[in-house]
């Protein structure tokens, strides 16, 4: 476990890394019965993705990890914590902040912004430059930088909710 507890504490450092950069694409969540709890947003699942891309690359650097270990943890899904993200952010961002934030990530702007993120691209050829003015707008924002702030692992909320899904998956990967 404390193999977890260190690939953990390496995606708190690459937290900034994911806020900034690991986003997957923006796709519409699948139809739950009535009852069901609320899906999470496309800023939810883009924090997710961005969580669990930080983790990946952490695993991959490590050079400790066993091929198993760097295997089980890419087989996590980059919706693994969308849920816990999706109350953290409901509980630290108001409506008009989320409304904003949402608007981004559920666009294909957002989502062409989240596809690039994830796979390193240089801005310069990913974007046009009114693209790219339009999503460092957003990343600009105080909503986002909320957005930051409220899902870090030194937030003690996002450590409770976040840690407290990806902690057993990570120490599922990382079990001796």
């Amino acid at each position: 476990m404390l193999r977890a507890a260190s690939l953990l504490s390496l995606s708190v450092l690459l937290s900034a890394a994911f806020a900034a950069h690991a986003l997957e694409p923006a796709v519409p969540a699948p139809a739950k019965p009535a009852d069901a709890a609320p899906a999470a947003s496309a800023t939810a699942r883009a924090v997710s993705a961005g969580i669990l891309a930080g983790i990946r690359q952490g695993a991959q650097q490590d050079r400790s990890a066993k091929p198993a270990q760097i295997q089980c943890v890419q087989a996590i899904a980059p919706d693994a914590v969308a849920a816990p993200v999706q109350q953290v952010i409901e509980a630290s961002l108001g409506a008009e902040d989320r409304a904003a934030l949402e608007t981004f990530y559920a666009s294909a702007l957002g989502a062409k912004y989240q596809a690039a993120m994830l796979a390193n691209a240089d801005p310069d050829k990913a974007f046009t430059p009114d693209e790219w003015a339009r999503a460092k707008a957003v990343m600009d924002s105080p909503a986002y930088k909320k957005l930051r702030a409220a899902t870090v692992s030194s937030n003690p909320l996002a450590a409770q909710k976040i840690g407290g899904v990806l902690n057993p998956l990570l120490g599922g990967c990382f079990k001796d």
